[in-house]
């Protein structure tokens, strides 16, 4: 009797794409995985994210028995509203049987009467892991009793848990000194736990975000080479510092052991990490859903109607906002720039201090200074000194980091030497402009600024202008400063800020 010849493993699978014609809120969309072993995707709610991760897990069948095995029923289950009827979507594929390699494969999904095609027998083999934000549960609340809880646990010895362990401490900025596997006695739920000092814990004294941390290291690098790992919502209960080294160190795992890691977020500055991973976004409209490459603020405001605002800028007062919103006019990125006040010049930094405390991401944010006190550099240093203290190396880095957050319009003196506010400044060049180059809008408003000579006070140089206009303060004042932008002084006197904003719009991309 003839020997029957072996069996031909699967291997080096590789997701290309996917193409949806109709699956719950997605509305004929495509979307190339090959581009990098890190895809985010991005979007509001409703927009389809959480199909797209649900499809891919439904559309392979597991190599071994005891991997995860993902049933359509598991996601869209038929209910009285919907059985899903009309479903389409297809997977380009690519892998290797023994010696010979299959390049572009497809298969594809769809559910005309009861069932859904193909038969699972027939959908691609590969090992495919989806977290689901139901993993994330923190096991106090999943338990959900008031007695003691009891527990076993055992040492995660192997080597996956071992780099567990370490990669976790890394994210986290922890030593974790033994990564526990927990079995609870009610329910015989499994969980995790550590040690980190002296304390010993499982899941029920984790806070949510290290839980999530420990779960998402140990789908991803149990994993075996060239699998495929759902995510969804990656960003849940993560600090932002934390999400990106997880994601920096993921993307190097993924990148050397050939997996491919999907993921959905709402965490807009993973956009900026574009070199790192391949980002979509979606947006679900009546008519088809619209999706692109990136994060942009742009397409955000013409999808979705609301303009977001990734600079911000806090001022002293209304003047210095005008000035500036009128810069970010002439730059084309007044829609991207969001203003605050701080009040009196000295609690500009002390503002910069409390938001680099609180760690927020101040590489988009400044307060600007009137330029008529803490003109100089080392002014500015002394505040900082005053609100920053310490004397170790670190503490001068951390004060130049903040002084650079702390900019100033151009200082400008009077004749005696003096330094003006904005408001005497802006007089000064609406008192030099060419009368025959005023617009002829503008004229009245001009005629009125002349009329200024001599106040009680520095303010009064703008206000006196405004009481006469007749309009509202607002408006007046920002009438004002476009016609002060007209002056061959312009431009140096905002070209601090100016270029601070440049850079600004070049890292937008707009």
């Amino acid at each position: 009797m003839a020997s029957q010849p072996p069996v031909q493993k699967i291997s080096q699978q590789k997701l290309l794409s996917l193409d949806v014609k109709q699956l719950k809120s997605l509305r004929d969309i495509s979307l190339d995985f090959s581009l990098s072993p890190l895809t985010a995707i991005m979007g509001g709610n409703c927009s389809g994210k959480t199909t797209v991760l649900q499809a891919l897990a439904c559309a392979h069948r597991p190599p071994n028995p005891i991997d995860p095995n993902y049933k359509f029923a598991q996601f869209f289950r038929p209910n009285t509203d919907s059985l899903w009827q009309g479903s389409d979507f297809s997977v380009r594929y690519s892998h290797r049987i023994g010696k010979v390699l299959h390049p572009d494969l497809k298969q594809i999904y769809s559910k005309a009467q009861d069932r859904w095609s193909p038969r699972y027998l027939r959908r691609p083999e590969r090992y495919t892991r989806f977290v689901g934000i139901g993993e994330s549960v923190p096991d106090v609340d999943a338990l959900n009793l008031n007695s003691m809880i009891h527990y076993q646990k055992s040492e995660n010895i192997d080597d996956v848990g071992l780099s567990v362990r370490e990669a976790a401490g890394q994210v986290l900025n922890r030593v974790y000194e033994t990564f526990y596997k927990v079995k609870y006695n009610y329910s015989g739920k499994l969980s995790i736990g550590v040690k980190c000092g002296q304390v010993t814990y499982s899941g029920l004294s984790m806070s949510s975000g290290e839980q999530r941390v420990f779960r998402i290291l140990d789908a991803v690098l149990r994993a075996p080479s060239y699998g495929l790992i759902l995510v969804d919502e990656i960003d849940l209960f993560l600090h932002q510092d934390a999400l990106q080294r997880l994601l920096s160190m993921l993307g190097k795992h993924c990148a050397e052991k050939h997996k491919q890691l999907i993921f959905t977020t709402h965490f807009p500055p993973i956009a900026q990490m574009y070199d790192e991973m391949c980002v979509y976004t979606l947006n679900s409209t009546q008519t088809k859903t619209a999706v692109w490459r990136g994060y942009s603020y742009e397409a955000m405001r013409h999808i979705t109607g609301k303009q977001e605002r990734p600079i911000t800028c806090y001022v002293e007062d209304d003047v210095a906002e005008q000035i500036i919103a009128r810069v970010a006019t002439e730059l084309g990125i007044r829609k991207f720039v969001e203003f605050g006040r701080y009040g009196p010049a000295s609690n500009a930094f002390s503002l910069c201090a409390g938001l680099h405390l609180s760690t927020a991401n101040t590489g988009n944010t400044i307060a600007v200074l009137d330029g008529d006190v803490y003109g100089s550099w080392r002014e500015r240093m002394e505040r900082i000194k005053a609100v920053w203290t310490g004397d170790q190396a670190i503490h001068d880095m951390q004060r130049a980091s903040l002084v650079r957050m702390v900019r100033t319009l151009t200082p400008m003196r009077n004749a005696i030497g003096q330094f003006l506010s904005p408001e005497q400044v802006l007089h000064q060049m609406l008192h030099s402009l060419n009368v025959a180059n005023i617009p002829v809008d503008r004229a009245e408003l001009h005629e009125l600024a002349l009329g200024v000579v001599n106040v009680p006070e520095k303010h009064g140089f703008i206000n006196i202008i405004i009481e006469h206009t007749g309009e509202s303060r607002e408006i007046s004042l920002s009438k004002i400063v476009e016609l002060a932008a007209l002056s061959g002084r312009w431009r140096y006197y905002t070209r601090l800020i100016r270029k601070w904003l440049e850079i600004q719009k070049q890292d937008l991309g707009v």
